[in-house]
Formats: structure tokens, sequence, C-alpha cells
């Protein structure tokens, strides 16, 4: 799990830059037939039951993560860039970044010294800060079309215990969840044909999986995401735990028969698991999918994420570890509308 979570979170998948999906095509061919790309982006591919008539049961995560995109290369040699999705700007000064030109380029967000803001420096807006890559504004101008994407520059950090630090987990750590439950269930007979599907602009607001899903036409869903690990400074009751399982979302927008399956199979299997409360809306695709065409029964899975939209996220692999296992339990014994 450690490796593939390493690689995966490496990739570039800055909304419109295909490396990231292109790498879980190719991690996806491992387990499918035959690997699709769609018109937006969305990498999916259905592994069959074998039985006929089986219905098909839609494992989802989101592919894309959040970066920026170059606006403007200012006469100082310096970009300006706009956001792609919603990083966090209290974390971006002095971050390394990668531009995605070709070649790449390394560079820095700016950062001005504590020496000459006096230390109570204003947090300026995305747009309003510039970011470094040691060129003159010619070359810069040259090499770095506008529209450019730029990404948080890799890194991975093994943590004590089972811990990981990353940019990208969310949701790579999803996506790496769903590959292992295609190994769990390997070598199984299932009851359902099993679709995954790695969406892209989940970040843009989930306008991947609509449309994916609408094709698909999946009787059943599953999404895999990340949400809220708990830390000092959070409100614990937002918030799950580190190391604690499975978060389960339970929403008026998700099924309700997928989500009692889901907690009792958990219980039957001893996949450790939390709750996840929300009044309407998940903020994740199971929100796109379950109105995708004339509605689609779904069900939410979270892996507990400390510093969500940051460079440095921070997961444990036991957490998707659980993830998996319960999605592979679902997939054996699961049901459509909880009828047997």
């Amino acid at each position: 799990m450690e490796a593939l979570l390493q690689e995966l979170c490496a990739a570039a998948g800055v909304n419109g830059v295909s490396q990231a999906a292109e790498l879980l095509a190719s991690k996806l061919a491992a387990y499918v037939p035959q690997v699709h790309t769609d018109a937006m982006g969305n990498v999916w591919g259905v592994r069959p039951s074998g039985n006929e008539n089986a219905p098909t049961l839609l494992l989802e995560a989101h592919v894309d993560e959040i970066g920026f995109i170059v606006t403007d290369v200012l006469d100082n040699g310096f970009l300006r860039v706009a956001p792609c999705g919603g990083a966090d700007a209290r974390t971006l000064a002095a971050q390394p970044v990668v531009v995605l030109c070709e070649p790449p380029l390394n560079g820095v967000f700016c950062s001005t010294p504590p020496h000459l803001s006096g230390g109570d420096e204003a947090l300026l807006k995305i747009e309003e800060r510039g970011i470094d890559v040691g060129l003159p504004a010619d070359e810069a101008r040259a090499r770095i079309p506008l529209g450019t994407r730029v990404m948080f520059a890799p890194r991975f950090d093994r943590l004590l215990g089972d811990r990981v630090c990353a940019k990208a987990l969310d949701d790579r750590a999803g996506c790496a969840a769903i590959l292992r439950t295609l190994a769990l269930v390997k070598d199984k007979a299932l009851p359902w044909n099993v679709a995954v599907l790695f969406c892209v602009q989940e970040e843009l607001g989930t306008r991947g999986a609509g449309p994916a899903a609408f094709a698909l036409e999946p009787e059943a869903a599953i999404a895999v995401d990340v949400s809220f690990a708990h830390t000092p400074d959070a409100n614990r009751a937002t918030c799950g735990v580190l190391g604690g399982g499975v978060m389960l979302g339970v929403s008026p927008v998700l099924d309700e028969a997928i989500t009692k399956q889901l907690r009792t199979l958990a219980q039957q299997h001893d996949i450790p698991l939390q709750y996840e409360g929300m009044g309407g809306k998940t903020g994740t695709d199971a929100d796109a999918i379950t109105v995708a065409r004339a509605g689609i029964p779904t069900g939410l899975l979270s892996i507990p994420l400390r510093y969500m939209h940051t460079p440095v996220e921070v997961a444990s692999l036991s957490d998707i570890e659980a993830v998996a296992a319960l999605m592979a339990a679902f997939a054996e014994e699961g049901t459509v509308q909880g009828n047997a």
C-alpha cells in the first residue's frame, strides 16, 4: 500500500494535466478487460461478474488535486497564478512548487522575511502572490505559456506508526483504496459487475462524476474520499480520528439501505468504523452520483485526513486498508437497495 500511495501522490493531477489519470489507467488495467477515458478525462473500467444480468456496483474516487494555473508573467520574471481548487492561502508562503511546462521547472511561492514585514504580514490572496522560478521575464515568458498548471512539489514522508505525509492524499488515498479492493476480490466470484471510476474535476465542483456515472448506469455506488481528522485546534464534533478506521457517511442525500449494509458488514468483519453525520450535501462526488440519470443509490466512505488541501496532508495506512476491506466485503455480500 505504501509504495502504491507514494507513486500515486507523486504524479501530477492538477485539473488539465493527465499524468495521474494515465498512471491510474495503467494500474486499473491489471484488473479489468478494458480501460476507458471519456471526454472529460475520467478513467473507468468494469470487472464483469460473469453472471448474466448481474447488477453493476460503482466504486469511485477522484484523481484530481488542488493546484494553480499561470495567469501572468510579471516584468520581474515572477509568476502570477489563480487557484485550481481550494488551496489554503495560509500555507503558501515559501512553499516549493513544480511548474508543469515542458520541461517542468521548479519554483517557490514568494515569502517576505519577517525582518522586512515586521512579523505581521497581511494574508495575501493567492492571485496576489508571486512564484519565483529563477528566470528573467523574457525567458520565463518563452518557457511558461499562460495557462500552464502548477502543482505542489512532490513529497512523501513516513511519520511514526503507519502515518504518511504527502501532497494529493486527497484523494489518491481513495484511489489506492479502490485498487486495493480490486486486489482483495481478484480471484473471487462476485454478484456484481464492479465498475471502477477515477474522476477528474472534483476539486472544481464535482464536475466529472455526474457525466461518468450517467454513462455507466450502475445500480449502486460507493464514493471514496477523505474527510477531516481531528487536531487539537479543530472541533472534535466535526472530525474523525486518524487511525480510527473508516468514516461512514450518514446524510439525507446518501442511500439509507447501502449505509446500513456498510455498517453491518463492518461489524461482521471487525472493520474499524466511525461515523460522519451531514445534514445535506457531502461535498464529495457522491453528491453528483446520487442525482445522475434517474438517481443512483450511493454510499460514502471517507478516509480521515489531517491538513486537507495543503502540501502536507497526513493519513493512516490502516484507515485506507480498512476502507478497502469494507468495499471488498460489500462487493462480495452487498445487495441492491438492501434486498437479497
